[in-house]
């Protein structure tokens, strides 16, 4: 799906752990304005709607996420699994994410602030306002 990139951030391994970077300007195409974490366990949903403006940034920083993202005419899947990788969405793609194992951890930046108006959360209302 050609809306949707997935980007490699630099991954620094030690004998002690790992660190990954995220820098504005650089992997991440916008200015982060919110971030969030989100866990559950495996078999959940969460997501299941689309954004009208927002972009999002989706890296799992524990575990494993698959990743739907439908644009109205094509759905891709995506499985998130490291934190070295992360899946920009922009607004108009209708989203869902399936926990894969338990307690996974997904991190979510965003370049616009928290409005329920951006929201989408009814997928004939998301085929309707992004006709294609």
């Amino acid at each position: 799906m050609t809306q949707v990139n997935v980007i490699c951030f630099p991954r620094f391994i030690d004998l002690n752990g790992d660190l990954c970077v995220y820098e504005c300007g650089k992997e991440i195409p916008f200015d982060v304005r919110r971030i969030f974490t989100v866990s559950a366990i495996g078999g959940d949903i969460r997501g299941d709607h689309a954004h009208k403006r927002c972009s999002q940034l989706l890296v799992c920083v524990s575990g494993q996420i698959r990743v739907l993202c439908d644009n109205g005419l094509e759905v891709s899947h995506y499985i998130l699994d490291s934190m070295n990788r992360g899946l920009i969405i922009p607004p108009g793609i209708w989203a869902r994410q399936e926990y894969i194992t338990d307690g996974a951890v997904l991190m979510v930046l965003c370049d616009r602030g928290y409005e329920e108006d951006d929201y989408i959360r009814e997928y004939e209302e998301f085929k309707k306002y992004f006709e294609k």
